[in-house]
């Protein structure tokens, strides 16, 4: 027994020592990828789904004004009121010729009565309430429609913002991890210098006291890079997004500029735009409210009958009574109640009509801002490509001539900030063209799997 413990363990370690070295590689994800976890997950998209078919539901109400009611009631009551009491013998079938008697008519003691019917009642006319309330219903279901669409939009955005973010941290964790091998470089070749007595001690200090402060920013880097991770794996509704691999081409992505003109993207906003679409179904829905509180003051016809059957209690035989009736309600006077529900919908119709134009106004802004954002952000990613080269080769030449006693410790240590503040420009202006380019699609209401092209496999 002990031998093959001793053996069970001896293949155990020979395994663990032939796999150690293996490392598995993560999963890649790509941002199209990332968008489609994120929407599935959603709490806010399901949200909005339910409240579709909230909207749905209204239609069902709607049309239900004007289906057939049925409605069945039992009852069972003791009473010695004389005409009360005369009535239910009398709907029992139950009448007799000493009823008729004055001392029974005027003290008849106490009867009791067990009645179960059914009435069935049938619009036929309200007044038009029916057909406006389906009508306004249509256009809440429309309008909720409008409200998935752009929660959707705002999963999608809020997904790329977070993706892009956690690129943008992980590129400028490898940048500060280059500015920190530069610096200790550079206090390498101090202690070099000091110890051949080309530089002063304090060539050093400073040197290590700017590797300190390039550590201290690597730290914030990887802080700010965990701190996307945690916003990525939220939004796509996982424990950790650490093990994924992120594999946008962020350094290397195609930039252009956004050429089309303002006034035509706006015109196709108009006609896409979730939020904009949704405040005109709401207001076509308004519309109809208004006619159907008007309708509140026109005749109603309905139809109806209804059987009854009375006995003195449940064990007994009874009587049975039938109706057939027509009846028209018309609410001829209600204090204005009909008026002023009509003129609320009418100001509310106004109120909608104008922030649809203030949206209006708003989009055309977004719109404008985004290009901008777009074309300035390719001109910066240009400009500070141009600086890193430049940097670099300052950083060169500088180190050189502080091995040739020909600059100070000064100007190397700016130098290495100066590339490092170029490359993290750099880092953000590719952000800022990407995010941008989200942005004018959220304005457009093209955010979309179909349509924006960063989401494209």
């Amino acid at each position: 027994m002990i031998n093959l413990n001793k053996g069970i363990f001896g293949l155990f370690v020979i395994f663990s020592l032939c796999f150690s070295g293996i490392t598995f590689a993560a999963e890649p994800l790509s941002i199209a990828t990332a968008v489609k976890k994120a929407l599935e997950y959603s709490p806010y998209i399901q949200g909005m789904t339910a409240g579709e078919n909230v909207a749905r539901e209204k239609i069902g109400e709607a049309r239900a004004m004007k289906s057939p009611k049925i409605s069945i009631g039992v009852s069972d009551s003791r009473l010695d009121s004389p005409m009360l009491a005369f009535g239910s013998k009398l709907n029992q079938g139950r009448i007799g010729p000493s009823d008729f008697d004055f001392s029974n008519l005027n003290d008849p003691g106490y009867v009791n009565n067990f009645q179960a019917g059914v009435q069935l009642s049938v619009p036929l006319y309200l007044g038009g309430m029916d057909k406006n309330a389906v009508a306004a219903a249509k256009k809440g279901v429309e309008s909720a429609g409008q409200d998935t669409a752009k929660a959707r939009e705002e999963v999608i955005f809020r997904t790329i913002e977070t993706y892009l973010n956690v690129v943008l941290a992980r590129e400028s964790v490898k940048v500060a991890e280059k500015a920190c091998e530069a610096s200790l470089e550079t206090v390498r070749n101090s202690q070099d210098a000091l110890d051949a007595q080309r530089a002063v001690e304090s060539d050093l200090l400073m040197a290590r006291v700017h590797n300190s402060q390039n550590e201290e920013t690597l730290l914030r880097m990887r802080n700010r890079h965990s701190l996307a991770l945690d916003g990525m794996a939220t939004i796509m509704g996982i424990p950790s997004a650490a093990d994924f691999d992120f594999i946008m081409p962020f350094l290397t992505q195609e930039c252009s500029a956004c050429v089309e003109e303002p006034a035509k993207l706006h015109k196709r906003a108009l006609n896409q735009r979730p939020d904009y679409l949704k405040l005109d179904k709401q207001v076509q829905a308004v519309s109809y409210v208004e006619k159907m509180s008007r309708g509140a003051v026109r005749p109603r016809v309905i139809l109806g009958a209804s059987a009854e059957n009375n006995r003195e209690d449940p064990a007994r035989g009874g009587h049975g009574n039938s109706m057939v009736f027509a009846r028209v309600d018309w609410n001829v006077g209600d204090g204005g109640e009909a008026r002023h529900k009509a003129s609320g919908a009418k100001w509310q119709q106004i109120q909608l009509k104008k922030m649809t134009a203030a949206l209006s106004d708003q989009i055309h802004l977004e719109i404008r801002d985004a290009i901008t954002n777009i074309n300035n952000s390719l001109e910066r990613i240009k400009v500070s490509k141009e600086a890193v080269e430049q940097g670099k080769e300052s950083l060169r030449i500088l180190r050189d001539r502080y091995n040739a006693e020909l600059a100070i410790m000064g100007d190397v240590l700016r130098a290495e900030t100066s590339l490092l503040d170029h490359q993290m420009n750099h880092l953000k202006a590719l952000y800022d063209h990407s995010i941008s380019k989200a942005k004018l699609k959220l304005a457009l209401g093209e955010l979309t799997l179909e349509h924006c092209e960063i989401l494209r496999e």
